[in-house]
């Protein structure tokens, strides 16, 4: 039996891995890039786990018995569930008990980028799974991995998400609002140093200080096949994945090194050529936002300069720093239609956000997109009926 390596995303990027052998589960932990990965799993086979956060779990109803009807209902029946258009997504579910079904989403874009990575880099996977249902669970006990900023949380058999920690309190009540039904939560610390975010129940927790691999390794062998990401569209036949496992270890360390000179940079480029005219029509919301006394526009980028220069005979420093805080939120804001700015202030060099997102979730990829450009913290998050409100200071770096 070939031997099964367990991996999964470390911080930083997308080449930073953390990897366990199922069949040493008790090994310490090993990681390093996509170069040092290939040469350790070579003649093994790879199960993949990807950031909770990029996979949304649903679990819903739907009364249709055969398996051709069932794939053409069930777009119509995400259709308000999900953030963007169903085409989107890359869906795959499980039938349970009755009409009940259990379902997981993810982006197309998200998971094509991860999987090109491994492919380029000679890596057969032989499934993904979002990590949250890796966490082990027994009914009537929640999981829970906490590390670093990051909190993963599996609330059900077939349930779970990520947010950032601070978020976390919010996120299980959300679950309890949703029918999660676990009196008892097992919680994992990455470290003894990493605390547990206010909020948490006081009672009916079990903290363990463990490696996060090793603690979702006693669940990956129980994962079911119907929520394998690599299905569809993305499976790998048997001859795909020999083929893979053949290559040369010289061919697998240049095509790794082209991968990461290269794909990024390409990928970045098509997708922007792509949203070009979609971000101009953006660009003039955003400008009609920041300067409402404006209200003739003939040209964004002339008239921007033209604003900005009244503002730097007030402030210089200010206005151009405003200006570039204005533009760097503008481009995430764009791209996250389930984010909606209400209203935002300019004090003390720190551009002051009033958002209401739909979710936790869509508030928090906002919030770790908007940080690769800029110095986010957020002053204040409340949950309502209409969504998350919440209160974004940003700042330069």
């Amino acid at each position: 039996m070939t031997e099964k390596l367990l991996v999964r995303f470390g911080a930083g990027s997308a080449d930073n891995l953390e990897w366990l052998s199922l069949a040493q589960p008790d090994n310490q932990p090993a990681s390093g890039t996509m170069i040092e990965l290939a040469a350790a799993a070579q003649g093994k086979s790879l199960l993949l786990l990807l950031p909770a956060a990029s996979v949304l779990l649903l679990e819903i109803e739907l009364a249709v018995k055969n398996a051709a009807q069932l794939k053409k209902a069930l777009p119509f029946a995400l259709e308000d569930l999900l953030a963007e258009d169903v085409e989107d997504y890359h869906l795959v579910w499980l039938k349970q008990n009755r009409d009940k079904l259990a379902v997981a989403a993810i982006a197309h874009e998200a998971l094509a980028a991860w999987l090109a990575s491994f492919r380029e880099a000679g890596l057969a996977l032989e499934a993904a799974y979002p990590e949250s249902l890796c966490l082990p669970y027994t009914p009537g006990q929640g999981a829970l991995l906490i590390e670093d900023s990051n909190a993963v949380l599996r609330s059900a058999a077939y349930l779970g998400g990520g947010v950032d920690a601070e978020f976390l309190p919010q996120l299980l009540e959300k679950a309890r609002a949703e029918g999660a039904d676990f009196e008892t939560l097992r919680i994992c610390k990455g470290s003894e140093d990493t605390a547990l975010p206010d909020g948490l129940p006081s009672t009916g927790l079990e903290i363990a200080i463990d490696q996060p691999l090793h603690f979702m390794a006693s669940a990956a062998e129980l994962l079911p096949a119907e929520l394998n990401l690599l299905s569809g569209a993305y499976a790998v036949s048997s001859r795909q994945i020999g083929r893979w496992q053949q290559w040369l270890p010289a061919a697998i360390i240049l095509a790794v090194a082209l991968a990461v000179q290269s794909y990024a940079l390409l990928h970045k480029y098509w997708q922007q050529q792509a949203e070009l005219s979609e971000l101009e029509v953006k660009t003039q919301e955003l400008f009609k936002q920041t300067f409402p006394e404006v209200k003739r526009i003939v040209n964004v980028k002339a008239q921007a300069d033209q604003q900005l220069a009244q503002l730097r005979k007030q402030q210089d420093f200010a206005g151009s720093s405003f200006m570039r805080l204005i533009y760097r939120s503008g481009l995430v804001l764009k791209d996250a239609p389930a984010v909606h700015l209400k209203k935002l202030n300019f004090l003390n060099g720190g551009l002051q956000l009033h958002l209401l997102a739909d979710d936790i979730g869509q508030l928090e990829q906002f919030k770790q997109h908007l940080q690769s450009t800029v110095q986010v913290k957020i002053q204040s998050a409340d949950s309502g009926a209409n969504g998350v409100e919440a209160q974004l200071e940003i700042r330069e770096k």
